[in-house]
């Protein structure tokens, strides 16, 4: 089986390598610099190296002069894969200095392989013999490889050793390899498998820094001391197979610190074998992947949620489109019903439930970003110090309240209302969490979240925010449960206690608001929610005053309804006729378009779905806009993602109406827009 060491300094590079190699039943191993893959290649030498040439502690150049020197690697075909390095005298000089091929990234999968199979099989058959001699002369030779290094790496220069050569380069590599060791943060291990329990006979500093171990204890110890409880069997059973059998592999396994704290160890371990083939150690390189793995998890939970927002609004729209038919006939039917009558019990029930329905379509809608917001520049610690009556209010006396608002000013874009859901949501949710009693506390602060933090936490852009953070002492949230809190439906109450929308909700409107919330928990450890909003510096807004109500829901004037879908435009044609209203109605844009032409007489107003087939409402607005010049437009949807809305927040001069429509707000803003 091939063997390939791939000499790449940058690890996502190195990965792509790595499964392209494999998947053609290679084998790989990897180097971070040209200093480690030296020490790795005289231990193990590999079939053929592919090395790029821009690297730390030693470049590809010095790489690709020390392989050509060393009579145990010079047979060994060198593969340059450079990106760095493109110029044509970059490739004369790797050549010159013995390099089997030179190749520029990126390259097509196939073809870098290919290219790399013809080498190995072009040169499988040299043998190992003196070094191959650089074709031109030597002094030239010289001269281009100094310059180009100058070049590319500015005041990097090249010592030769001219006298003692073959004592000074073994010392040399001697104090190279134990320098780089001392300087990796890897952790190295090497074991002795010819002892009794393959014991572990040298550990590196990375290693001792990285697990908080001594070398007391660590030496003389079977590596699985490391391993947590929670490591995947089937991980442990590979490592355990390759040992067996001698052969190198590369896991990823959940290992303890000495403190008790867990780690993912990226481990790549592979067999050293004398010059007879006897196995006599094995070297394992550990990698902290931690934070790798988490910010993979954070992606991966960022689009689960994306898909089921996408889903959970689809459902909203197709929702609202029913409830509005339910709860507009059901209040038709209500207003017909006497209070005495047995009928009008049940049809309350059916109104009521619709209503909860439409909560619970509007809490999916504010889950899947798709709410309709109206943002104010507000301040943060004024709306949290407002809200104290009513939180002590909410929450049991046996729950203490602590509100840390400091002194500065935390101006944020947001809409208050819903800001005040989330402190609201968030409040119970702690109360419940401390049936016997504990404390809550709400803190509002201003701080700056770096390139660090963003790095490692996905969809985090840098910049100025302001914190609002919650946190209670209760029973705490295991980190199963944690991975779904969020999500639509999901609760750890008791059946009837909750519709597991609140997190969610909160989800939705932080995120449409451009925040981010993080959850910090462990069992009766307690719980913080740590909200991040974007910090303004605009003067306050003041706050919105609702519109004076009309004096009366009755009226006269000309209505053209454009609705697609049939029931829905009966029952609003039903609505606006019961109050007065001329009515004309189209069940898309082009009808619409043609009643305009064909109708003389004054049409005073166009409501309007905004999201309809060929023809959106705003296009057909914008269509009769020059020809009816004194018709107002009102838009009605259930979407927020459409023409009139971006990212929930309505454009200039719009007038809008939710789904699902029901009588009474919809009559209120057809009279507010025509008295207007």
């Amino acid at each position: 089986m091939t063997c390939v060491l791939i000499v790449e300094d940058k690890q996502e590079h190195a990965y792509y390598l790595k499964a392209l190699f494999e998947s053609h039943g290679w084998t790989t191993q990897w180097a971070r610099h040209g200093a480690e893959a030296l020490v790795n290649a005289r231990m193990t030498p590999p079939n053929i190296v592919i090395s790029d040439l821009l690297m730390p502690v030693m470049d590809g150049y010095t790489l690709l002069r020390h392989w050509k020197s060393d009579a145990r690697l010079r047979a060994v075909p060198f593969v340059v894969y450079t990106a760095t390095y493109t110029d044509v005298e970059d490739e004369q000089l790797a050549l010159s200095l013995g390099a089997d091929a030179f190749i520029l990234k990126p390259s097509e999968p196939d073809v870098l392989f290919a290219r790399t199979e013809e080498v190995r099989q072009r040169t499988g058959t040299r043998g190992v013999g003196p070094a191959e001699q650089p074709t031109g002369n030597e002094a030239d030779l010289l001269k281009l490889y100094s310059q180009t290094l100058i070049r590319k790496l500015e005041e990097k220069t090249l010592q030769l050793e001219e006298t003692n050569r073959a004592l000074l380069l073994e010392q040399a590599e001697l104090r190279m390899r134990d320098s780089a060791i001392q300087a990796i943060r890897h952790g190295i291990l090497i074991t002795d498998p010819n002892l009794p329990d393959n014991p572990i006979v040298y550990a590196s500093p990375g290693f001792y820094e990285l697990t908080g171990y001594t070398s007391e204890e660590t030496l003389g110890r079977n590596c699985r001391f490391l391993q947590a409880r929670e490591t995947d069997p089937e991980a442990i059973a590979v490592l355990r197979r390759a040992v067996q059998g001698a052969q190198p592999c590369a896991v990823e396994l959940l290992n303890q610190r000495k403190d008790g704290s867990l780690f993912w160890n990226d481990l790549t371990l592979s067999p050293v074998k004398d010059a007879s083939g006897k196995l006599t150690h094995f070297v394992g390189v550990q990698t902290d992947a931690t934070e790798r793995r988490r910010l993979a998890d954070q992606l991966r939970q960022a689009k689960k949620m994306e898909a089921v927002g996408q889903l959970a609004a689809g459902v909203a729209h197709d929702f609202n489109n029913i409830l509005s038919v339910i709860l507009s006939y059901s209040s038709f039917a209500l207003e017909q019903l006497r209070p005495e009558e047995p009928m009008r019990e049940d049809m309350e029930e059916i109104y009521r439930a619709g209503q909860r329905a439409a909560e619970l379509t509007k809490q999916l809608l504010a889950f899947s970003r798709q709410q309709v917001l109206q943002p104010r520049v507000v301040d943060l610690r004024h709306l949290v110090i407002g809200m104290e009556k009513m939180l002590r209010r909410l929450i049991s006396e046996a729950v203490g309240l602590s509100l840390l608002t400091g002194q500065e000013p935390s101006r944020v874009n947001a809409d208050a209302t819903q800001i005040e859901q989330i402190i609201m949501n968030l409040a119970v949710n702690a109360r419940d969490a401390m049936p016997r009693g504990g404390s809550l506390t709400i803190e509002v602060a201003n701080l700056v979240l770096d390139e660090e933090y963003a790095a490692t936490h996905h969809g985090v852009k840098p910049g100025a925010y302001v914190m609002l953070a919650v946190t209670d002492t209760g029973v705490g949230i295991d980190p199963a449960t944690r991975e779904h809190i969020f999500e639509p439906f999901f609760s750890t109450k008791e059946r009837g206690k909750g519709t597991g929308l609140g997190l969610s909700t909160v989800f939705g409107i932080i995120k449409q608001s451009e925040g981010h919330v993080w959850v910090y928990s462990e069992p009766n450890q307690g719980t913080t929610f740590r909200v991040y909003l974007p910090r303004v510096d605009r003067e306050l807004d003041p706050p919105l005053a609702p519109p004076p109500p009309p004096a009366t829901l009755r009226g006269t004037e000309t209505i053209l309804l454009v609705e697609d879908e049939d029931q829905l435009r009966t029952m609003a044609r039903a609505m606006l006729r019961r109050q007065g209203y001329n009515v004309l109605e189209a069940q898309n844009a082009g009808e619409a378009l043609l009643i305009c032409e064909q109708y003389t007489a004054k049409i005073h107003l166009l409501l309007t779905d905004v999201v309809m087939p060929r023809m959106s409402g705003k296009q057909l607005a914008e269509r009769l806009g020059p020809v009816r010049p004194e018709m107002k437009v009102l838009f009605m949807s259930g979407y927020t993602e459409n023409a009139i809305v971006h990212h929930g927040v309505l454009d200039a001069g719009i007038a809008f109406v939710e789904k699902p429509l029901t009588p009474e707000p919809l009559l209120r803003k057809v009279r507010e827009l025509l008295d207007a």
